[in-house]
């Protein structure tokens, strides 16, 4: 966010072309990622470890005007066969492909993407960017930075300050990149590129490369009054989707409540698509409901979430546009693809030295979820329980910059344990020890 005066004094005084580039601002970061999946029983364990980096360049400011280009790469150091088949389900690993390329399973080494480039116009009240772009993250489309590469997007964004407290955003984006790819695609082509699960009749959903979408448009509203913070989001996914999501927080004291509501509906060029090609059928109307109430203590933080997905239809959010933040969501758990479900989540952290060292503890319990219930279960999966538990280390001084984190996770269905239901889903032990240094 910008604030209401923005000095171009500074850089009105740039005396050469060349000049805009030998004081340019140069950063980027370098990635270490392991990842080990255990399995139930005698399903097939994989392990990899990744490395890469990206190095951004964003050049001086002259007259409200920047450009900006970013490049990023990633090679795999060592592993198991990721493509070897487990001799129960006939599958092959999944988590640990997403540290390198999705649409490739034998591509390990050849893995940049130009990330992004773009121009942007900085304005007294705000920014004007176009191209390939670091967008500010939403509930729905964001960075999700969890694997080597992350979520990215191009079009347009505008970032406007109306007053002190309060500002909105406007844009279109008409192409992305999918977290764990190096492609660019548009969006008929980007959506469904992973898994297009079930329809609500049970038929294999079959919309990728038939939705014809041209992009997506974003309006979003935010405040603060006093103690109370607003957000509104539309977001609108030309010809499939249109969902509306409002947050409402409040802070007392060392006490933060906050509720999320959200409501989707199909858009009519849907029903001139064959059932099967479908995103979302005309029945559907997703609807959340997600409540959350933390306290801090000068070290420790303690919450409690509440989600609920009601039996108007499933809640739809395309996975290749990141990923749904719901006061309940975590790391490896989401509510995409869901109706008349409940999630609770409990959460708490602890911070033994500021934000240098932090230790988080997870755990949520979905309810409701049934297999081949596919009305309310787009992905098929049972209901589930999960405890993740994250420990975060970050040096300082000479090797400022430098952070360790090494992320636990623990899933297992509550009812049915078939292994074509659990094998890359559920019933697993994972570690991720992840090495990053920011410059």
């Amino acid at each position: 966010m910008y604030s209401q005066s923005h000095n171009f004094n500074d850089n009105d005084k740039i005396t050469s072309l060349k000049e805009i580039f030998t004081e340019a601002h140069l950063e980027g970061h370098i990635r270490n990622f392991f990842m080990s999946t255990s399995n139930q029983n005698n399903l097939k364990d994989y392990y990899t470890n990744a490395t890469g980096g990206s190095i951004a360049l964003k050049t001086k400011e002259f007259k409200g005007f920047e450009l900006g280009v970013k490049g990023i790469f990633t090679y795999q150091t060592f592993s198991s066969d990721l493509n070897k088949p487990d001799a129960t389900t006939g599958r092959i690993s999944k988590w640990e492909h997403e540290l390198y390329n999705i649409n490739d399973f034998d591509n390990f080494n050849d893995l940049d993407r130009l990330e992004e480039l773009y121009l942007k116009y900085n304005f007294g009240h705000g920014y004007l960017t176009y191209g390939k772009l670091e967008i500010e993250d939403t509930p729905l489309l964001n960075e999700s930075d969890g694997r080597m590469k992350p979520f990215v997007f191009k079009g347009l964004w505008l970032n406007y300050e109306l007053m002190d407290g309060h500002h909105f955003n406007l844009s279109w984006l008409d192409r992305v990149s999918p977290r764990s790819t190096v492609e660019w695609y548009d969006f008929n082509e980007a959506i469904g590129l992973t898994n297009n699960g079930f329809q609500p009749n049970g038929e294999v959903a079959q919309y990728h490369e038939n939705t014809n979408s041209r992009g997506i448009g974003i309006f979003n509203y935010s405040g603060n009054v006093k103690d109370w913070t607003f957000h509104f989001y539309n977001v609108h996914l030309d010809r499939i989707i249109n969902t509306s999501w409002l947050q409402i927080d409040y802070l007392f004291r060392n006490w933060n409540m906050g509720i999320q509501y959200a409501l989707q509906f199909p858009l009519d060029y849907q029903n001139k698509l064959a059932y099967n090609e479908r995103y979302i059928q005309d029945t559907e109307n997703g609807q959340v409901l997600s409540t959350q109430l933390q306290y801090k203590f000068t070290k420790m933080k303690l919450s409690a979430a509440f989600t609920h997905a009601f039996d108007t239809g499933r809640f739809l959010s395309p996975r290749e546009l990141g990923r749904d933040q719901l006061f309940t969501s975590i790391s490896r758990s989401r509510i995409d693809g869901f109706g008349n479900v409940t999630v609770l989540t409990f959460g708490g952290s602890y911070d033994f030295k500021s934000d240098r060292c932090t230790m988080e503890l997870e755990f949520t319990r979905l309810f409701g979820a049934t297999v081949n219930e596919f009305e309310n279960n787009k992905y098929n999966l049972d209901a589930y329980y999960q405890v993740n538990s994250r420990f975060h280390y970050g040096l300082k001084g000479f090797f400022d910059g430098l952070n360790f984190d090494i992320l636990y996770v623990y899933k297992k269905n509550v009812n049915n344990n078939e292994p074509t239901l659990i094998f890359n889903r559920s019933n697993y032990h994972q570690i991720n020890f992840i090495t990053n240094y920011n410059f």
